[in-house]
């Protein structure tokens, strides 16, 4: 990520990496790389850069991340119901740019009023550009999925009420890992379970999603007439309808039932990463985060679901979305009208 062998993040992140155990005579201090293989999921903190793609970071106990958060507003002096927002990267970004991407975007949070401050979600990916297409493959294969099961089983552990306010933004195939790992985990039968992953979120922002675009659909595709990789997708993208129902379970409910907030589903037609990942080399299928939810269609969308699903275009804003985007029209989480548009939707809190 960096040429530098000073790069410090002193804030709270989430790892899905394999890190070294936590010394405890050395203040919890644990050490990963960019290159580690995905391990439980764990909060970290003061994360230095100690040689290139080399780190180490400060162990942090969920109960202690909770503290942090609570404490967050305080230390910052800003909005007393500032919401944690915990942000998945997507392929081709190692984890440590993704801190500094966070960092370096966090002012456009705060000129946006910071209802939201971002929490970097890593997870082990290889951001080398060299043989694109084999890296890509392979982190959509286990990386990814052994990164979303770390994720569920991370957040079934801990307690709801730790953090009691709280929404999610999946940038890519970060979309994947939730969608597809975190709430596909499986059975011995290769059957995804009926649970979806333990944790109440506020919002859902499934930002430029690299997975199929109709897995919000009564009746989505399951590849059975595939005529090609049909094992691989099955595998991987398979079982849309219960992966769907898990996550949509994961949203936080009201006395009667009923989600306080969205799955908002964020898009651009043109994205030309979206546009490659639908041809038949890569994935053959439309992405949801060109088309958004109901590309075929509003009533292809399931009815339990269709309430609470809402799409956001970029296309008026994407003229101008290029400086950070190298041109791909792809990487705009953080641009300001993107920015803008999370902190629209943020629930206030009640008085």
């Amino acid at each position: 990520m960096s040429n530098s062998t000073q790069y410090y993040y002193k804030g709270l992140v989430l790892a899905a990496i394999e890190t070294t155990p936590p010394n405890p005579e050395h203040g919890d201090e644990v050490e990963f790389a960019d290159a580690s293989p995905g391990g439980k999921a764990a909060f970290l903190m003061k994360v230095k850069e100690i040689e290139t793609g080399k780190f180490k970071a400060t162990y942090v106990s969920p109960e202690n991340a909770a503290r942090h958060v609570e404490l967050f507003p305080k230390l910052n002096k800003t909005n007393k119901d500032t919401v944690p927002l915990f942000v998945v990267h997507g392929f081709n970004t190692e984890p440590s740019w993704h801190m500094f991407n966070v960092a370096s975007k966090y002012s456009r949070f705060e000129e946006a009023g910071l209802k939201y401050y971002p929490i970097p979600v890593m997870w082990p990916c290889d951001g080398e550009s060299e043989k694109y297409m084999a890296k890509y493959l392979h982190d959509q294969g286990d990386p990814s999925q052994r990164a979303g099961k770390a994720m569920k089983a991370m957040v079934d552990a801990i307690p709801n009420d730790l953090f009691p306010r709280k929404s999610i933004l999946t940038h890519s195939m970060g979309n994947h890992v939730v969608f597809n790992g975190a709430c596909g985990v499986k059975d011995e039968e290769g059957k995804v379970i009926d649970k979806a992953p333990d944790v109440e979120f506020e919002n859902i922002y499934l930002v430029a999603a690299d997975i199929p675009h109709d897995v919000f659909y009564e009746e989505p595709w399951e590849y059975e007439n595939a005529w090609m990789k049909k094992e691989y997708r099955q595998k991987f993208f398979g079982q849309k309808k219960q992966k769907a129902t898990n996550m949509f379970k994961t949203l936080k409910v009201d006395e009667s039932g009923k989600p306080i907030g969205k799955i908002y589903v964020v898009h651009y037609k043109w994205d030309k990463a979206m546009v490659a990942s639908a041809t038949p080399l890569m994935n053959g299928e439309t992405r949801l985060g060109a088309y958004g939810h109901k590309k075929d269609g509003d009533d292809k969308v399931r009815a339990d679901m269709k309430d609470y699903i809402e799409d956001y275009d970029m296309y008026p804003n994407i003229l101008w979305c290029g400086g950070d985007d190298d041109q791909k029209k792809h990487s705009y989480e953080f641009e300001p009208a993107t920015v803008e548009f999370y902190m629209s939707k943020v629930i206030e809190k009640p008085e």
